[in-house]
């Protein structure tokens, strides 16, 4: 045996090979079967020591379970097809006629039997027709017909390429109503040779009316279109929340 000053070693309370052991748990002793004594102390982390012939071991209290409630967990997101209504503005036309005023040139050629053309006879030498003016403004001789050609004004010249044209029968002049309306009537009764009198005096010629045209005009206006359109979206999955029970799981607090 050796003693080192200062040092001493309490006696451990194990017995070995005793015919009993006493166990002591939360301040009670407690006589057990022989080579095992337990001891713990009043406290909710109390732990049972076993000792045995040449070895031992100790094992903690069990971890009761707990509960969390409400507890929510994220489903992440998920992508489903929606229909919606998509509005947008459109612009179309209205068609609209409008009445306007525009000087004409006015041709007029008298064709005979054999399918001779020569100049209409003009009633005056004046080039334009006053808007208010009702009357005779070409006559063919007797036993031809008239043939009419309305024209366009270009840069102040008349042009006849793309003219109007159309006929009166024999015996009917060209005549102008207020407003520059031209139809055929039948000629007023004249002397004879007076077609031929009225060609050497005034000469054929072109004749500018002032005659009502309708033209047709975009009205611009607009309105709403409807139109349903599909699309993919993505929103979260709901997953409802539930209770987390928590326990030690296995081989809780042994080593």
């Amino acid at each position: 045996m050796v003693l080192v000053p200062g040092v001493s070693v309490a006696t451990p309370n194990v017995s070995v090979g005793a015919s009993s052991t006493s166990v002591a748990v939360a301040g009670v002793s407690t006589t057990l079967a022989s080579g095992v004594i337990v001891s713990g102390a009043a406290s909710s982390s109390a732990r049972t020591f076993a000792y045995g012939g040449g070895g031992g071991y100790h094992a903690p209290a069990v971890i009761g379970q707990n509960t969390i409630t409400g507890f929510a967990v994220d489903g992440g997101y998920e992508t489903r097809t929606v229909e919606e209504d998509v509005s947008s503005v459109e612009e179309y036309c209205i068609d609209r006629i409008r009445e306007e005023r525009v000087v004409r040139p006015v041709q007029a050629m008298c064709v005979d039997d054999r399918n001779t053309p020569h100049p209409a006879s003009r009633l005056d030498a004046e080039t334009s027709v006053d808007g208010r003016f009702s009357g005779e403004i070409y006559r063919c001789l007797a036993g031809s017909h008239m043939q009419v050609t309305l024209g366009q004004m270009s840069e102040g010249r008349a042009s006849f390429a793309q003219g109007e044209t159309f006929s009166c029968a024999k015996g009917e002049a060209l005549w102008h109503a207020p407003g520059g309306k031209l139809t055929c009537r039948a000629q007023t009764p004249e002397r004879n040779c007076n077609e031929r009198s009225l060609l050497r005096r005034h000469g054929p010629g072109v004749k500018l009316v002032e005659v009502a045209t309708a033209r047709s005009y975009c009205e611009p206006a607009q309105r709403t279109r409807v139109s349903r359109v599909s699309k993919e979206v993505k929103t979260p999955r709901v997953i409802p929340a539930g209770d987390l029970v928590l326990d030690g799981g296995v081989g809780q607090g042994v080593w």
